[in-house]
């Protein structure tokens, strides 16, 4: 824009809440994942902070001001814990089993579409992929497995010595999709990456699988502005950063079951009906004070 005002001088909306999903920085601790935030970037002090007062989407008043005191770490355990531990009540307590509470003991391709708008979200990939198997296993129908191709995008050749095909095949990145791809008719998948952006085939858009093929995998949008249409999804070459000391290449469909997905994942999604999944603690009590200090 030829000058030196911050965004060229452009009206920039940004839309969040402090007591809601922090940045994610891998291996960081609380505090570099605060300094994370846009709250400490040199540019806060320009931006102007309006707040909504008003809940207008809830039907529960007493649910949402319960989670209102959760985001502002007003909870607490009667249990003598620790301090970051609170008591959930008893009605928000699923039973023995959150697959059955939500999708039932058995689902076809007929009855899954009662539940495109159901999931279950996780904050680990790995309960993500559990959840995922176990509801695949009570869809009925026959379950086809696509196997990926798989490289090291590298040009030394110790790093092809050191890793062999199997170790490759084993590992499953973030953003990719595993090797061995189980899909049924009447899953629910989700995109890994932008396909056609024009038609809506986007990264996160939910898709229910109407077709396997040997090549090509046939699927409805369930989500986004291309909602309702048959789509066609090819494999494709995906790559990804992870922690690895290489890259990896993996050519896969580039789709991930999404029965389940993390809690990162669901954000942008409309859910009527939502499972949290918490094998282990991972509230961050306290957190917001450090944002309005």
């Amino acid at each position: 824009m030829g000058n030196d005002i911050p965004f060229g001088g452009k009206v920039l909306l940004l839309g969040g809440d402090f007591r809601q999903t922090l940045p994610i920085i891998p291996h960081a601790d609380g505090p570099a994942i605060v300094q994370g935030s846009i709250k400490f970037s040199h540019l806060w002090e320009k931006i102007k902070t309006l707040k909504l007062s008003n809940n207008v989407r809830s039907a529960d008043p007493a649910y949402s001001e319960w989670l209102i005191k959760l985001g502002n770490g007003e909870l607490t355990n009667d249990d003598g814990l620790d301090e970051n531990m609170i008591c959930i009540p008893e009605d928000m307590l699923s039973s023995d089993n959150i697959v059955w509470d939500l999708f039932g003991d058995s689902l076809n391709a007929t009855s899954v579409e009662a539940f495109i708008k159901t999931a279950i979200l996780c904050p680990t990939n790995n309960d993500v992929d559990k959840i995922n198997d176990q509801i695949l296993k009570i869809l009925e129908g026959e379950s086809k497995t696509y196997l990926s191709c798989d490289s090291l995008m590298s040009e030394q050749a110790e790093d092809h010595n050191d890793y062999n095909m199997e170790f490759l095949n084993s590992l499953s990145p973030s953003g990719l999709p595993p090797h061995e791809l189980s899909l049924k008719k009447g899953a629910i998948v989700m995109l890994l990456r932008n396909l056609n952006t024009k038609r809506g085939l986007c990264n996160g858009t939910r898709l229910i699988i109407t077709d396997l093929l040997a090549n090509v995998v046939m699927a409805t949008v369930l989500s986004g502005s291309a909602e309702g249409e048959k789509v066609f999804i090819p494999r494709i070459d995906l790559d990804t950063d992870s922690d690895l000391p290489f890259k990896l290449k993996r050519r896969q469909f580039p789709i991930k079951l999404a029965f389940a997905m993390t809690i990162n994942k669901s954000q942008g999604q409309t859910l009527d009906k939502v499972g949290i999944y918490l094998q282990t603690p991972i509230f961050g009590h306290g957190i917001r004070g450090i944002f309005e200090s």
